[in-house]
């Protein structure tokens, strides 16, 4: 993990070129924290459940062809992540073969797919609790108890550690506000004006490849935080419920999003979506029980943890 200042930056659309949910821009000052300086891997994530599991009253388990996947212990709804059998080709990150986790083979390092938000936040409890942390979320209401252990980052703290200490940019780098295959993993369209990669469509080194055509974490330069990924490669869930109008009544201080919604948010792009969503200012959201479609590359997160 790495330090992310306290601070007041700009958030939301200064080229004024996105949507309407990304306006008003407004002034916000969080407050300092730690990020990771990853996106959560295959590996770490199979590590975990193979914990979880050895708990016993942690995690239940879906054989079921139709519905393979992780849930809370005997809670039938909401899983946390889809899982392939030893010799599937699918687009899970993860293997079970009836006594353990692990990563898939040769994506040991790329960042979690079909992973709900909430298997993000229970990935979160569980490396509190490995860590003899208090826990964040409640796993009744998975409401998060803010200052205690690990947690998903707040739409604001995401947005400040994408920007990377310098504000106006468009993209998580300050150098130049266009962007290209060199700077990361999406869909190149020339569509977009500061769209300006000599290659278009997919990335060029992972697709055609292994599905779905992400990237390892660390591949690309970090931004000023020394943070890898934060435009592209999977799409990051935050802790904040979704609301499209919550700019316009956001608090200035540290703030945490609606007390209650349908969705939930992600931010960062990802590889088959177009420079459009790898800006820092781009917002997006899914149903926090969206695990089961890896094509839009939904599934991955970091944590954060309160600066003491």
């Amino acid at each position: 993990m790495v330090l992310i200042p306290a601070g007041e930056f700009p958030m939301g659309d200064t080229f004024n070129e996105g949507d309407a949910r990304e306006l008003p821009v407004h002034a916000v000052h969080v407050d300092a924290f730690y990020m990771d300086v990853y996106m959560v891997t295959n590996r770490e994530y199979a590590d975990a459940l193979n914990w979880a599991l050895s708990r016993g009253n942690l995690i239940s388990i879906s054989e079921d062809i139709h519905t393979r996947a992780v849930y809370q212990y005997q809670r039938w709804s909401g899983g946390y992540c889809g899982w392939d059998p030893p010799g599937a080709d699918l687009c899970n990150g993860i293997k079970w073969d009836g006594h353990a986790f692990s990563a898939a083979s040769g994506r040991e390092n790329y960042p979690t797919v079909m992973v709900s938000w909430y298997g993000a936040a229970a990935y979160a409890n569980w490396r509190s609790a490995m860590q003899g942390k208090p826990l964040s979320y409640d796993w009744s209401t998975w409401a998060c108890n803010f200052g205690s252990g690990y947690r998903l980052p707040t739409e604001a703290e995401w947005e400040k550690a994408a920007r990377g200490g310098v504000a106006g940019h468009r993209f998580p780098w300050s150098d130049t506000d266009t962007i290209q295959h060199a700077r990361a993993n999406y869909f190149s369209d020339a569509s977009y004006t500061y769209d300006t990669s000599p290659t278009r469509g997919y990335h060029p080194t992972f697709s055609p490849g292994t599905w779905p055509w992400s990237s390892p974490v660390g591949y690309f330069a970090p931004n000023g935080y020394g943070l890898y990924d934060m435009a592209g490669n999977m799409q990051e869930w935050c802790n904040d419920w979704y609301s499209q109008a919550y700019y316009s009544t956001s608090p200035y201080d540290n703030p945490q999003g609606p007390a209650s919604g349908t969705d939930r948010v992600l931010r960062g792009g990802w590889w088959c979506g177009e420079g459009h969503y790898c800006r820092c200012a781009s917002r997006n959201f899914a149903t926090p029980d969206f695990w089961y479609d890896c094509v839009p590359g939904i599934g991955g997160f970091r944590l954060v943890l309160d600066a003491e």
